[in-house]
């Protein structure tokens, strides 16, 4: 009676551990596929790598750069040497984007291959002198102004893999230098 009961007993511990070890692997599978569940809402298991390490990058879609102009005049040099043509011009000076500031204007720009006149969010215009070298005997257009990029695209924030975790669209407006151009009409 007393070998029965001990086999019993020992039975009775197996069957209980064994049952112990089924409910912590169903625990434990229920608490992984909770975890994968979550993780694949932040990051796919598939994430592509597309920079080299954390950190903010930009992604246009479409950059355009154009000249507006805020002085033009025509001007004839009816004598044999050289004159020169002195204006004053008021130019504006801005930065606006819709995202972001200082930080992503400047990582902007640096993708783009431009450069930023101002901080981003400022407007105003200022007075400057401008030059021209009008040779005799001829006819120039002349003009000033600023030249504006204008882009559209994505500022990314990568985490330390390289793929990207956060995406925000994004337009940036802004001027990136002043110009003055004399272009030659004809001779006389």
């Amino acid at each position: 009676m007393k070998k029965t009961l001990t086999v019993l007993s020992l039975v009775g511990l197996l069957l209980s551990s064994f049952s112990a070890t089924s409910a912590s692997a169903q625990s434990s599978s229920v608490t992984e596929a909770t975890y994968l569940e979550n993780e694949s809402s932040a990051i796919s298991p598939f994430a592509i790598i597309k920079y080299p390490g954390a950190g903010t990058y930009y992604q246009p879609l479409s950059t355009t750069s154009t000249k507006f102009s805020h002085f033009n005049m025509r001007s004839t040099n009816y004598g044999d040497v050289t004159t020169q043509v002195v204006r004053t011009v008021t130019m504006r000076k801005y930065a606006q984007l819709t995202v972001g500031g200082e930080f992503e204007l400047n990582i902007i720009a640096t993708k783009v291959n431009t450069s930023v006149e101002v901080q981003a969010g400022l407007d105003y215009t200022v007075s400057t002198s401008v030059t021209w070298n009008v040779p005799g005997k001829s006819v120039y257009d002349l003009s000033a102004g600023e030249e504006v990029v204008r882009t559209i695209g994505y500022i990314e924030i990568a985490n330390t893999s390289g793929v990207v975790v956060q995406q925000k669209s994004v337009t940036a407006e802004y001027t990136s230098r002043e110009y003055s151009d004399a272009v030659l009409v004809s001779k006389l």
